[in-house]
Order: structure tokens, then sequence, then C-alpha cells
């Protein structure tokens, strides 16, 4: 990566949902090895080539056993529109603009 660039990170759908205040959020799994981190959360970000507005802070699900699943995230998206073009089982990418 040059100059420092974060390198974009793999997630799954797993929900596309309209939730309070007409959010549009898509809830995904990390796919990619890295850690996830809030830099790569630019002014600009795009997850799946749409623009994301927002992190969104939300409770950890929890397996079948109780273990909390630590790569599951939020991302509410800046257009209520784009929430159509996320499906469970996609693989987008989260990337810095």
């Amino acid at each position: 990566m040059e100059g420092g660039a974060i390198a974009p990170m793999r997630f799954e759908v797993e929900q596309a949902v309209m939730i309070a205040y007409q959010m549009p959020v898509v809830v995904a799994r990390l796919l990619s090895a890295a850690e996830f981190t809030l830099a790569i959360l630019a002014e600009r970000s795009t997850l799946g080539g749409y623009a994301v507005a927002q992190f969104v802070e939300i409770p950890r699900a929890l397996r079948a056993d109780g273990s909390p699943r630590l790569n599951l995230f939020a991302f509410a998206l800046a257009n209520p529109d784009d929430l159509a073009h996320f499906v469970p089982g996609q693989v987008v990418l989260l990337e810095a603009a």
C-alpha cells in the first residue's frame, strides 16, 4: 500500500434493513483476515460501491454457545435507496475513497 493507505476489507452481508429514524443499515460479517479499524471509515468510504454515512454501534450478537460475534458490524448508508443493492450472502468491499 502506498502512503499508508488502508487496504479494502471484505464483508459478507447478513442483513440490509431500515431501522429507526429511517436509517438504512447493512449488517455484515468481516471476512478479511485483517482486524477491522474505524480508520477506514474516511469521509467518503464506500461499502459495495455505495457511500457509507457512519459506522453504527450495535449490541454484540451472540453465537449459540453464548460467545460474542466480534466479526459482525453495521454500516449506515448515505442514501436510503442504496439499501436495495444489498442482499444476504453478498460479499462486498469496505473501501476508503
